[in-house]
């Protein structure tokens, strides 16, 4: 499996613009210096010719050139400790002449120990991420609009309290998760009749997820199981849906269920959910099928599966009916 290669263009493209902002950080520091502290200043340009100085010796070509590079090397290490102790004695960071890097791993390279770094990596997830969340209907929303005021609070349900009770209690739990929310953490399956708030509070916590600088990608399981239906038999060499899918920090599989019933699909459902789950990538899934429902459809593996996430019941009467009658 393969990210297609417009995606590693845009984080080529983001790691370019990095460089241009860190070189810009770091000229703005030196003309800061130069104009409040000249003193330091004058160390930075002395290490500044170290560089001509050593080529200096190199081209004149003296018999005793190491010990002369030796003496140069232990001055230039001298000038550093003592530029470093003058920025520090003027309030600054030992290391605010030093180059700037976003990434310490590569230095804003892009390669580390001979691969792509992770840093490429991250901005390869959120530009797909992106891609699909654009071609899908999500629409954010908040945890503030959800009204628990559409669940009935006196007669108690198959889970021994009142519908209210047992939403306040899923509400409570969305809100914790997606302000502590960090890798790897729990996924959670969502299960309740049509209606009841599922979407809502998935979208709700993708929300907060995404304001948190994590990959999130949401879809309906019926749209993104065509698309990788589409793209695997395409002939392109590329799974960039599916590859997204396993890789984002957050995945957020809407209405496992709807989705026509096929082989294929439930491989791709089993993939998917088994790889995140191996790689402790979180995943929301709703779904409209009890359990029975869900081991008849899916089968042991992947109800197995589902049973080792958190599992949210919803309960309650439908709310877009009850609000289309304007309760």
């Amino acid at each position: 499996m393969s990210f297609d290669s417009k995606y590693f263009n845009i984080a080529e493209n983001e790691l370019s613009l990095i460089k241009q902002r860190n070189a810009r950080i770091l000229v703005d520091r030196e003309m800061e210096i130069a104009k409040k502290h000249p003193d330091i200043a004058a160390i930075e340009k002395e290490l500044s010719e170290t560089t001509g100085k050593v080529i200096a010796l190199i081209a004149e070509g003296s018999p005793d050139i190491s010990a002369r590079l030796s003496e140069l090397e232990n001055n230039n290490l001298f000038l550093q400790e003592k530029q470093r102790a003058l920025l520090v004695k003027n309030g600054y960071p030992a290391d605010y002449l030093d180059l700037v890097y976003t990434c310490p791993l590569c230095r804003d390279s892009g390669i580390y120990e001979g691969k792509r770094c992770k840093c490429v990596m991250e901005i390869v997830k959120r530009a797909a991420a992106e891609e699909l969340n654009r071609s899908s209907p999500m629409q954010l929303a908040g945890f503030g609009e959800f009204s628990l005021n559409y669940y009935d609070d006196k007669a108690p349900t198959m889970l021994g309290c009142t519908a209210r009770e047992a939403m306040e209690e899923n509400l409570s739990f969305c809100k914790s998760y997606a302000e502590d929310f960090h890798l790897p953490t729990k996924s959670i399956l969502m299960r309740g009749k049509t209606g009841l708030g599922k979407t809502h509070l998935s979208l709700s916590i993708a929300s907060v997820v995404i304001e948190k600088g994590y990959s999130v990608i949401y879809g309906s399981a019926p749209d993104l199981f065509r698309r990788i239906e589409k793209e695997h038999f395409s002939n392109s060499g590329e799974d960039s849906v599916i590859e997204a899918l396993e890789t984002a920090d957050l995945l957020i599989l809407d209405d496992i269920g709807a989705e026509f019933e096929s082989k294929f699909y439930n491989s791709v459902f089993y993939n998917i959910i088994n790889n995140r789950l191996n790689a402790s990538l979180p995943t929301i899934i709703s779904t409209n099928l009890d359990l029975s429902e869900i081991k008849e459809r899916y089968g042991d593996r992947i109800t197995s599966r589902l049973l080792t996430m958190e599992n949210l019941i919803f309960v309650g009467s439908d709310i877009r009916i009850l609000k289309s009658k304007g309760n």
